[in-house]
C-alpha cells in the first residue's frame, strides 16, 4: 500500500482556520456528515500511513467521494457529536492512501457533486476562508505590536480608552463557532490598518449634506455634530439641507449606490473617532459616550451579510429599550441587574440602508467601571492569561469559582425572567452582552443594540399591561413569534452557547477549571434560578420541557444558511436564525 503525503503549508493560520471549518461542518451535519458513520479507530493498515501517534477516535465519510475519508475527532464537544482535532485527514482509494489538509480540499469533497448554484457558493466560501486567514495572520501581528498597552488596559484611567482598549483586545479572538469570521470581506490589508479596532487607528468621518426632506430623524442630532462651516460648506446651505455621518469606505461607494438629488458632499472630513470592536460602529474621541454606527460596505460572519443599517432597526431597537427599561423599572429583579444604552436618536435617508446611522450614549454613572464584553472573557494577554483571569484577581480577589457562579446566575436570572415571565428573548450574541464590573458591587449588564430579538406579544401583554401596544410597533415581523419555541432555540444559542459555554470550554482549555465541575454548577445554577422563577408562578415547566427534557438542543448552522447553500435549499427563513437540533443535551447529562 503506497501512502502518498501533500505537503503541509508551514501556515499556522491555514492550519488553524482549516480546523475550524471542518469541526464546523461537523457540528451543523454538511451534507449529513454526521448520520453516515460512527466512532471508530484507526485500521491498522493505515495506522502507518499518519503522522505521529494516531488519534483514539475516526469517522469513515465515504458517500461524498469515490473513495473513504478516515477523520480523526474527538466525542466530548458539548454542541456537536464529533468534533475536529487535527487539519489533516488520511483519503483511501484502492490502495493509495493520501494525507491531506486544508479547507481548500475538504470543501472539495463536500462539493462534489452539487448543482452549479451550490459550487459557487462553496467557491464563494473558499475565498472568505482565504480572506480569513490572511486578516488572521495581520490581526495577529497587530497584537503583537501592541501587546504592552493591551497588558494593562484595565489600568488605563480614561473610561473611554479603557472602554475602547477592552473592546480592541476581543477583535482578536475569533468567533468561538463561525469558523471564518476573522474575515471581513471588503477590507483589503490597507483598510484593516485603517479601520479596523485591532489596529487602534484614528480616522475622520465624511460627511453629506442631503435635502432635509430626504431625511428622517427620530430627534435632534447631538451637540457635538460639526457645522457646515467646519466642513467646507456653504452655510446658506444649513437652511435646506442636513447633515449626516458616512464612514470613509463608504464613502467612495456612495454614487454606486446612490445618494439623493441635490446632494452635497462635504469637501472636509470631521470627528475623529476609533473603531470599536463592531468595526461600523466608531467612538468619537472628543465624545467618549457617544458612538455612532455607520453603514460599512464590508462583509462578516458570512458572505451575505453585508454590514449596513436596515431603517427598520432605528425604530425596533429604540423600541426595545424602551420595553427592556419599562420593565426594569417595574420589575426589581431585573432593575439591579441591568441598564440600557440610549439608542433613541438615529437617522436615514429615503429609507436607504447605505445612508442611516445609529447614535448609542452612554450612561454617565459607569465612569468607573469596565465595560466588557463577553467575547474579550476568553481573549488571551500577553502573559499567558486569559483577560477573565485579569478580571477575576482585581473584581473578585482571585476567586474563579465565586466569578463562575456569579457570572451564571446574573445571566440567568435576566434571560430566564425576560423569556418565562415577559415573552421575550433577546440576540445579545457576544459584542453585545457587555458585563459592567466595578468595585463594591455585584456584575450588571450593559443592554445595547437589541433589533434582532423575539418577543411573545400575549404573555408580554398579559405581563405588563403598560407595554401592551408596544409589539405592534415593531416594524420588523420576524421579531414578533406565535409561541414560546422561538424564544427558546434564542436562549440556548445566545446565551448558552455563546456566552455561558464558549467562555467555560476556554476555561476549561486553558487548564483553568475542570469541566465536569463547572458543567455542573451550570446545570445547578440553572435549576436554581427554575426553581425560583417558579414560587414566582412563572411557567418553569416551559423551560424545563425545551431545555431539558429533550434528548437534544439546537444550534445555530452558520455555514448552512449563510454561506455554503441557498435560502432555497437550506429553508432558512433568516440566515442569522437558522438551527439543526444536533447538540447532545448537556444541560442534563455530564459532559
Amino acid at each position: 500500500m503506497n501512502a502518498e503525503r501533500i505537503p503541509v503549508r508551514p501556515v499556522k493560520e491555514y492550519a488553524a482556520i482549516s480546523q475550524r471549518i471542518i469541526d464546523c461542518c461537523l457540528r451543523e451535519n454538511i451534507r449529513g456528515l454526521i448520520g453516515q458513520t460512527r466512532p471508530t479507530a484507526l485500521p491498522h493498515e493505515l495506522q502507518h500511513c499518519w503522522p505521529g501517534p494516531a488519534s483514539a477516535v475516526w469517522i469513515c465519510l465515504a458517500d461524498l467521494t469515490k473513495g473513504e475519508m478516515w477523520v480523526p475527532v474527538r466525542l466530548d464537544a458539548p454542541l456537536q457529536t464529533y468534533s475536529a482535532v487535527a487539519d489533516r485527514w488520511l483519503y483511501r482509494d484502492g490502495d493509495l492512501v493520501v494525507l491531506e489538509h486544508g479547507y481548500h480540499r475538504w470543501l472539495e469533497h463536500l462539493s462534489n457533486g452539487l448543482d452549479d448554484e451550490s459550487l459557487a457558493l462553496f467557491g464563494s466560501y473558499i475565498e472568505e476562508a482565504d480572506c480569513a486567514v490572511e486578516h488572521r495572520r495581520l490581526c495577529d501581528q497587530a497584537y503583537a505590536a501592541r501587546a504592552e498597552d493591551i497588558a494593562g488596559i484595565l489600568d488605563e484611567p480614561e473610561w473611554g480608552k479603557r472602554q475602547l482598549g477592552i473592546d480592541r483586545l476581543a477583535s482578536y479572538l475569533d468567533h468561538p463557532f463561525y469558523p471564518t469570521a476573522r474575515a471581513k470581506s471588503g477590507f483589503n490589508a490597507q483598510a484593516l490598518e485603517r479601520y479596523a479596532p485591532e489596529f487602534a487607528p484614528r480616522f475622520r468621518l465624511n460627511w453629506l449634506a442631503v435635502p432635509k426632506a430626504a431625511l428622517e430623524r427620530t430627534s435632534p442630532p447631538p451637540s457635538g455634530w460639526p457645522s457646515f462651516h467646519e466642513l467646507g460648506l456653504e452655510p446658506n446651505l444649513e437652511s435646506t439641507h442636513a447633515l449626516i455621518p458616512v464612514h470613509p469606505l463608504t464613502w467612495p461607494e456612495l454614487d454606486r449606490f446612490g445618494i439623493p438629488d441635490g446632494s452635497v458632499r462635504a469637501p472636509r472630513c470631521a470627528l475623529e473617532v476609533e473603531p470599536t470592536l463592531s468595526v461600523r460602529t466608531v467612538a468619537p474621541i472628543e465624545y467618549p459616550h457617544e458612538h455612532i454606527k455607520l453603514p460599512l460596505l464590508v462583509r462578516t460572519l458570512g458572505a451575505r451579510n453585508l454590514r449596513l443599517i436596515k431603517p427598520s432597526t432605528l425604530y425596533d431597537g429604540h423600541l426595545f429599550q424602551t420595553i427592556l427599561q419599562t420593565l426594569a423599572a417595574s420589575d426589581s429583579e431585573l432593575g439591579s441587574r441591568y441598564l440600557h444604552v440610549d439608542e433613541q436618536h438615529g437617522a436615514h435617508v429615503d429609507g436607504q440602508s447605505h445612508l442611516a446611522y445609529i447614535l448609542r450614549r452612554y450612561p454617565a454613572e459607569l465612569e468607573n467601571a469596565a465595560l466588557v464584553p463577553v467575547a474579550a472573557l476568553a481573549s488571551p494577554l500577553p502573559d499567558g492569561r486569559l483577560f477573565l483571569e485579569a478580571l477575576v484577581e482585581r473584581f473578585h480577589q482571585g476567586d474563579l469559582r465565586r466569578w463562575w457562579r456569579e457570572y451564571l446566575d446574573l445571566l440567568f436570572q435576566v434571560h430566564l425572567r425576560l423569556w418565562l415571565g415577559y415573552g421575550i428573548a433577546l440576540e445579545a450574541n457576544q459584542q453585545n452582552a457587555v458585563l459592567v464590573v466595578e468595585r463594591g458591587r455585584p456584575m450588571r449588564l450593559l443592554m445595547k443594540d437589541n433589533d434582532a430579538g423575539r418577543i411573545w406579544a400575549p404573555r408580554l401583554t398579559q405581563a405588563c399591561p403598560a407595554l401592551a401596544d408596544a409589539p405592534g410597533q415593531l416594524l420588523d415581523e420576524r421579531i414578533r413569534v406565535r409561541d414560546c419555541q422561538p424564544l427558546a432555540e434564542m436562549f440556548c444559542t445566545i446565551t448558552l452557547q455563546l456566552n455561558i459555554i464558549a467562555p467555560l470550554e476556554a476555561m476549561a482549555t486553558a487548564g483553568l477549571v475542570t469541566r465536569a465541575e463547572f458543567y455542573a454548577w451550570m446545570r445547578e445554577r440553572l435549576w436554581a434560578c427554575l426553581a425560583r422563577l417558579e414560587c414566582e408562578g412563572l411557567p418553569v415547566a416551559e423551560a424545563r420541557r425545551l431545555l431539558i427534557d429533550r434528548p437534544n438542543l439546537p444550534v445555530k448552522y452558520l455555514l448552512s444558511a449563510g454561506s455554503l447553500f441557498s435560502k432555497q435549499q437550506s429553508g432558512a427563513a433568516d440566515i442569522n436564525k437558522y438551527y439543526g437540533y444536533s447538540a447532545a443535551n448537556f444541560l442534563r447529562n455530564p459532559v
